[in-house]
């Protein structure tokens, strides 16, 4: 019974980073899909018609600041046909303001602020290295309990 627990406890690492680097890299795959989706659309400038605070600027409990952020509507034209749209937890803006968006060709009322592929790409290397950290140490505590087990023998034997 001792040789489970100490292997449960050689291997935690391995039982955190194994599924975090799977969830990582499942989670990216999936912000990877989203965001290809949108490669294709196109960039226009609109300007801020409304805009209401989402969250207060705060201090988190490390002392760092946390600026606020802002839900904001936008208006933009395309064909000759005008758009509104609504963007929540941005930064700053005031009303007037100009905004590089992208729309949906396909479906112009269809926005996002971005057509980065950085973030996935990111987190699912993250999820990468995460799987191989784990897996590399599950390995080690799968070997740590194999000498265990060979010392128990070779006390056994005397």
């Amino acid at each position: 019974m001792n040789k489970i627990f100490t292997f449960m406890r050689e291997s935690n690492t391995a039982r955190f980073f194994i599924p975090l680097g799977i969830f990582l890299i499942v989670f990216g795959v999936i912000m990877f899909v989203i965001n290809s989706n949108n490669q294709n659309y196109i960039e226009i400038e609109a300007i801020v018609s409304n805009v209401k605070l989402s969250q207060e600027e705060y201090t988190d409990i490390d002392g760092n600041r946390v600026d606020a952020t802002y839900n904001v509507t936008v208006k933009y034209t395309v064909d000759g046909k005008e758009y509104d749209a609504k963007l929540d937890d941005v930064s700053e803006y005031n009303v007037g303001d100009k905004m590089k968006i992208y729309y949906n060709p396909k479906d112009p009322s269809q926005i996002t602020q971005t057509k980065s592929l950085i973030i996935p790409i990111v987190i699912v290397v993250a999820g990468i290295i995460s799987l191989v950290g784990g897996i590399m140490s599950g390995l080690n505590a799968i070997k740590r309990y194999k000498k265990m087990k060979e010392q128990e023998r070779g006390w056994n034997n005397e």
